[in-house]
């Protein structure tokens, strides 16, 4: 599994393998798959929009480049789909596991980081509030508090922005 790189891709918040890493990883030819996820493409379209992309081909020593090759990045529904479509072997099967799991290892990880995110926003707002609660005390707390609050907002823009990728997710 590890010669094939990364099994799974996060992608503007979204786990995603390509047609190009299953192709490998199921030992068929990118092409046979590519024609596969072709065929299939209204049922895939089901579980999300079906992305393709073209990958420039390598340069070549007399100059120019080899042919670009057309790829697809499945989410975790697609690739699911795709690995059902095929012929199982030993190795097949291997794989099928393994991009499954990692599937599932990936969305864990980002439950994991938006969770940490959500406790990193709670404890900006209980310093936000603590801060509010020590200028009610007096004018130097005051004048603490207004040189803290540009901090405190660009922290709390900072983490919300994080976040908000994360919530597209669920």
């Amino acid at each position: 599994m590890n010669s094939l790189g990364p099994l799974v891709l996060v992608v503007s918040g979204e786990p995603l393998a390509s047609s190009l890493v299953i192709a490998r990883g199921m030992r068929q030819q990118h092409a046979s798959v590519i024609k596969l996820v072709r065929k299939h493409a209204e049922t895939l379209g089901r579980f999300g929009p079906l992305g393709f992309e073209i990958r420039k081909g390598k340069s070549l020593p007399q100059g120019g480049f080899a042919k670009s090759t057309e790829y697809a990045m499945l989410n975790e529904r697609q690739a699911a789909l795709l690995i059902s479509l095929m012929r199982n072997t030993d190795d097949v099967i291997e794989f099928k596991a393994g991009l499954i799991a990692e599937f599932y290892r990936m969305r864990d990880a980002l439950s994991q980081r938006t969770q940490n995110l959500y406790q990193q926003l709670q404890a900006l707002v209980a310093e936000e509030i603590g801060t509010q609660v020590r200028a009610s005390f007096g004018s130097r707390l005051m004048l603490e508090r207004k040189r803290a609050i540009p901090d405190l907002k660009t922290r709390r823009e900072r983490l919300e922005q994080e976040i908000q990728p994360a919530l597209q997710l669920h």
